[in-house]
């Protein structure tokens, strides 16, 4: 039986079959009209667009980062809210029964927690702990789309074996592009099978572009890293994309132009605070200047405040620019609005504008902030956090760490029961305390909000509280001395003032 096929012509059809037929209505975006005349939209894939782009977006980056204020506000209000100070780590083996095994948990946090405050075993180039190292790789993952963590197994002088390696995204060059078989091409440095699986990596053996003894380096040799050594840390915004988009790309051109036009306001504003203007005379049209000095050279400069005396035969024309501007203050609200959108932060938040806010607002702002910094912390764990600790955990076993104070060291065959952890990053403090504590109190009562959930949402273990509160609680008894706990009584939500 033959299949009809639409877009195949036939030598002679008995009938004139229409498909699609012309219609009069569609979608208005895919209108032609003077109003877009120069909007002309693509069908490159991920890949295409990003292998074009992705140079000058980044240097454009890291440009902006490092002259504008408010590209480094961004970067510093990332680094802050996905990592802070560090996000803690809770072990959670559990026994048989399903009880949590106390001892195998004590063990597993206090391996992690040696190695990864101690630089010499967390770092590659011994400089940085695993916080450190965190708030590394966010903000290159900010300010350049990427970063890349390889994974380094069997390190000498490393009790654990084990230490992280971060590179930036230059080490794996875009334009290492290259079909090895029918189901296998590298694209972008990245070594795939047809379904964009990473199969493996392709690092340069050095750093593009260092100084060595007044030569620049410049070099393509490379080497293949196997997938699994190498954590490759981006947000994918479209199914098949390869590299990573920096996520300052919205806000490049109009934080560049704003700071251009504040640098333009500010030369004016400086300008007319000085007391100056133009010297013309009717016998000459070339420019004369402000003034002469005793050796009758032209004098340039005002001091604030001051005329100089005019030369004969000239008079004097007032320059002035119309400043202060009226319409600065505004305008520059607007755009940054429109930058703090395109960041996907709140505008107070990224101006430190505080003005004309109330409570609602605030609050309101907040959440919708605090929503997104929460999902980049989820990225960032799962991304990032977890991939490293199971490669840890496995190193760890192999070399045998586990074996101290006559403890037999953790079996590998029960690895993945010992991989059930529970990663808490930072909370944020409340807008309100007192009313969102009184909710949080009342959710607790009705049984819909747990203790553990709450001290999770502010950044703190419950367990750890609950055994300060307690020695708190010994402390205060033996001293006799007495605290009163208020009663919890949710009351009406507080008037805006």
């Amino acid at each position: 039986m033959a299949i009809w096929n639409p877009f195949k012509k036939a030598s002679a059809p008995p009938k004139k079959r229409i498909l699609f037929p012309n219609h009069s209505r569609m979608y208005s975006s895919a209108k032609t009209s003077e109003i877009f005349s120069g909007f002309n939209g693509t069908s490159a894939t991920a890949d295409q667009e990003i292998f074009g782009s992705l140079q000058m977006m980044r240097n454009r980056s890291r440009q902006v980062c490092q002259d504008n204020e408010l590209a480094r506000k961004f970067l510093a209000m990332v680094k802050s809210n996905v990592v802070l100070n560090g996000i803690n780590f809770q072990a959670k083996t559990r026994r048989e029964d399903g009880s949590l095994d106390e001892l195998d948990n004590q063990r597993l946090e206090r391996g992690w927690k040696i190695w990864g405050e101690n630089p010499g075993f967390c770092s590659m180039d011994s400089r940085s702990n695993f916080t450190d190292i965190s708030r590394q790789i966010i903000e290159a993952c900010a300010r350049d789309g990427e970063c890349f963590i390889r994974m380094m197994k069997g390190v000498d002088d490393n009790p654990f074996g084990f230490s992280l390696w971060v590179l930036e995204a230059d080490y794996f060059p875009i334009q290492n592009n290259k079909v090895l078989s029918d189901e296998v091409a590298i694209v972008m440095s990245v070594e795939q099978d047809k379904y964009g699986k990473p199969l493996a990596y392709h690092q340069l053996i050095k750093r593009p572009g260092l100084d060595y003894g007044n030569t620049i380096l410049k070099t393509s040799k490379t080497e293949r890293v196997p997938a699994d050594e190498i954590i490759h840390l981006y947000i994918q915004e479209r199914p098949g994309q390869t590299r990573g988009v920096p996520w300052l790309n919205t806000a490049i051109r109009p934080l560049d132009m704003l700071a251009q036009y504040q640098l333009s306001e500010l030369t004016s504003s400086r300008v007319q605070s000085s007391s100056m203007g133009f010297f013309t005379s009717e016998a000459s049209d070339s420019y004369v200047g402000t003034g002469v000095d005793e050796e009758q050279n032209i004098v340039t400069e005002f001091e604030p405040g001051t005329f100089q005396q005019l030369p004969e035969g000239m008079s004097f024309q007032p320059f002035n620019p119309g400043h202060p501007n009226q319409a600065y203050k505004d305008f520059t609200k607007t755009v940054l609005r429109s930058v703090a959108s395109g960041l996907l932060v709140s505008y107070n938040s990224l101006s430190n504008d505080l003005e004309s806010v109330n409570y609602s607002s605030i609050r309101a702002g907040q959440a919708e902030e605090k929503a997104q910094w929460m999902m980049m912390q989820n990225f960032f764990i799962h991304g990032f956090c977890s991939k490293v600790y199971k490669s840890w955990l496995r190193m760890a076993i192999t070399v045998g760490w586990f074996e101290f104070d006559g403890q037999a060291n953790l079996p590998m065959s029960k690895v993945t029961k010992f991989e059930d952890v529970r990663w808490i990053p930072r909370g944020w403090e409340y807008v309100n305390p007192k009313q969102e504590l009184e909710a949080k109190a009342l959710a607790v009562q009705l049984g819909v909000e747990s203790l553990t959930d709450i001290t999770a949402n502010r950044g703190k273990e419950w367990d750890e509280v609950i055994s300060q509160l307690a020695r708190e609680k010994d402390i205060i008894n033996d001293l006799g001395l007495k605290f009163e706990t208020p009663p919890i009584t949710p009351g009406a939500p507080e008037e805006d003032e």
